[in-house]
């Protein structure tokens, strides 16, 4: 797979050339969803406002009450949940970008116990309160304010209330047909699954782990005498696994930035037309459907500026194409700038309910 040219080689030296690619599209979704992040924040989309109605109102205001104590004892129990769950959302999701970063970060120098200990929070935990948030926004506010303690409760977040939440916030999240709640669940919280991350989750944690099935072995001390060269960690599946459940809470995100503003059609558009269109290009076998898309639908308008020739793009193309915005001409070999971008805001698609 060509590399897509967002991230300095220099910072890709360690890690096998044949998963540049994968690991500069796990960088992309997280640049997309800090970008949204930051967009947001700017147009204080969490913010909400109401008016002072009643002199009752100034005087508890005056008192110097909590803004959500206010907003509850003064009958706006809606605006105190749409507060409440705007704050959380923000808050929690820049403290898994930041994880996010570092592990992605720690890969790049083969810093393998220090990735999936970074990993862990924000996949293993996070993903879970914000599956809560997308599936039912009331049930999590009131169980956020008078039981926060009990969030992850694991007696109702077992194997089925886990895939179950899933499910539910997959329903309310436009965009999630490239995964499904076993998929997710077998990634993150299934020790069977030998090439899943919650055996490595844990050994990173913790030096010693007791459990059977994932137990510490004779002679040994988790990861402490794992050699850093071996290229294991890139060629079991890591970044596939990892662009799944990133795509995933980027939907989510969205799907959650869209209740406190509407988001633009066109973003939601390019967003999941590139991200998909790259990850089908990079983790599936068989032909790209997006990329079929575009040279059945964009065929005239795909020819190199230099030489004029027709360009038809090949599933090896996408992610450079798509993400980076780079096309490589097989006539002229021109290695050049294409609009993606723009090319596809000129077209009134509907991805998200195709």
């Amino acid at each position: 797979m060509k590399t897509i040219g967002i991230i300095d080689p220099d910072r890709l030296q360690n890690i096998p050339k044949k998963h540049w690619a994968e690991h500069e599209f796990c960088f992309h979704l997280h640049d997309l969803m800090a970008r949204l992040l930051v967009q947001m924040e700017i147009q204080k989309a969490g913010h909400i406002q109401f008016e002072i109605e009643s002199e009752a109102d100034r005087h508890l205001l005056a008192s110097g009450i909590n803004i959500l104590d206010f907003l509850d004892k003064s009958g706006r129990g809606d605006l105190e949940r749409r507060a409440a769950v705007n704050h959380v959302c923000n808050a929690l999701f820049s403290d898994m970008l930041h994880f996010i970063y570092e592990a992605l970060r720690a890969l790049e120098k083969r810093k393998f116990t220090v990735a999936f200990s970074l990993l862990r929070k924000p996949l293993k935990e996070g993903m879970l309160i914000v599956a809560q948030m997308c599936a039912d926004e009331g049930a999590f506010f009131d169980k956020l304010k008078s039981d926060a303690k009990n969030l992850l409760n694991r007696k109702d977040l077992d194997e089925a209330g886990i895939k179950a939440l899933l499910a539910s916030a997959m329903k309310e999240s436009q965009g999630c047909s490239f995964t499904n709640a076993d998929a997710v669940y077998d990634t993150l919280f299934n020790f069977q699954n030998d090439l899943g991350f919650a055996g490595l989750f844990d050994k990173a944690t913790h030096l010693v782990t007791e459990f059977r099935r994932n137990q510490t072995e004779d002679y040994n001390l988790n990861f402490i005498f794992k050699n850093p060269m071996d290229d294991d960690i890139y060629a079991g599946g890591t970044y596939s696994q990892l662009a799944m459940l990133m795509l995933f809470l980027h939907v989510m995100q969205i799907e959650l930035y869209g209740r406190m503003r509407k988001p633009s059609k066109k973003y939601q558009n390019w967003m999941l037309f590139t991200s998909l269109g790259s990850y089908e290009a990079l983790f599936t076998r068989g032909r790209s459907r997006l990329t079929n898309f575009v040279n059945s639908n964009f065929a005239e308008l795909m020819r190199c500026p230099v030489c004029e020739a027709r360009i038809r793009i090949k599933k090896v193309d996408a992610p450079r194409l798509f993400i980076g915005e780079r096309l490589n001409c097989d006539q002229c070999f021109t290695d050049q700038h294409f609009p993606f971008g723009w090319l596809l805001n000129q077209f009134d698609l509907d991805l998200f309910n195709e």
